[in-house]
């Protein structure tokens, strides 16, 4: 069967529409789209051109309507053009398709289709393909969505690690990639230091119950019956000593923090049940222990927020 021949299917609404003035065509699988030539000139600089030459190609042999053929599949042009309704918001089947659309989208210098596509591509797909997502924002050079990407790799423990692979390393150079790897470290000391001084805690912090901090000297010291630390931490304005079990914690914490400086770090943390045992064998320390952890957790999770929010990814 020659080209000529080839059966043709149209695409579903609203590219079915039989007052469209222009049909792109499929090469790939054979797929009709009606749509607009006012739509496809205000989106692209390279329709616009186009449709100033004389239209002398393909037909329709149905509507006589001039067709314009195109490699792009049915399934990324059906993204694309949704992209051009204001009105249309799309959903991709899968990253490959946004990238196909977005590599398409470049093509015909289509700037505000390419906007659109990104921020979707950004909010359905950088839960779970946060690192693909940052090699395709190096590639286009979106920096913006390059940090917004980086900030999310955070989850992964010891980035940088031979097993740490993912499928668009391919797709940007080692530059791009060693920047990852310094953000990610850089995160990582800056969050290990939030529970080396804990002077980022407001005064107010001291005249809460918190077990674990201690003026010293301080009469009732051997009450602790969960052993009390050798530490001194600047605590507010003031310099405290600590309960060992609250040391352990801010030792273990950190460390897990410099390998995944992220705030689930903190949430998940299998330091914060031991420090809650341990705490629990202290007369001192089991009634409000719960309480004054939690509540210390919540503010350890927003100075840890606060310090990474700091770093910046090198871009350029």
């Amino acid at each position: 069967m020659s080209v000529a021949e080839e059966i043709t299917t149209t695409a579903n609404a609203p590219f079915d529409n039989p007052n469209g003035d222009i049909i792109l065509r499929s090469t790939i699988d054979h797929v009709d789209f009606h749509t607009f030539k006012v739509i496809l000139s205000l989106m692209s600089p390279v329709f616009k051109d186009t449709f100033t030459l004389p239209q002398d190609g393909l037909q329709s042999g149905v509507t006589s309507l001039p067709i314009i053929p195109v490699t792009e599949s049915s399934t990324t042009l059906e993204s694309l053009l949704l992209l051009c309704y204001p009105a249309a918001t799309p959903t991709f089947h899968s990253l490959d398709n946004a990238k196909a659309v977005m590599e398409a989208a470049k093509k015909y210098d289509m700037q505000a289709v390419l906007s659109r596509a990104v921020d979707l591509a950004m909010s359905q797909f950088l839960p779970t393909h946060f690192l693909e997502l940052y090699a395709l924002s190096c590639q286009f050079g979106w920096q913006h969505h390059a940090q917004t990407a980086a900030t999310q790799a955070l989850e992964i423990k010891n980035l940088g690690r031979p097993s740490i692979e993912f499928k668009s390393m391919q797709d940007i150079t080692a530059l791009d990639h060693h920047r990852l790897l310094i953000y990610h470290h850089a995160c990582g000391v800056a969050a290990q230091a939030v529970g080396n001084s804990l002077s980022w805690l407001e005064p107010t912090i001291l005249s809460t119950n918190m077990p674990m901090l201690y003026h010293v000297p301080e009469s009732k010291d051997s009450r602790h019956s969960c052993g009390v630390g050798v530490r001194k931490l600047q605590v507010a304005d003031s310099v405290l000593k600590i309960t060992q079990w609250f040391d352990e914690y801010l030792v273990s914490s950190g460390k897990a923090l410099w390998e995944k400086p992220c705030e689930s770090t903190i949430r998940d943390s299998a330091a914060y049940n031991r420090a809650i045992t341990k705490a629990a064998e202290c007369s001192v320390c089991r009634s409000t222990v719960v309480e004054s952890m939690d509540r210390f957790r919540a503010l350890y999770i927003a100075q840890v927020k606060k310090v990474v929010a700091t770093v910046k990814l090198v871009t350029s």
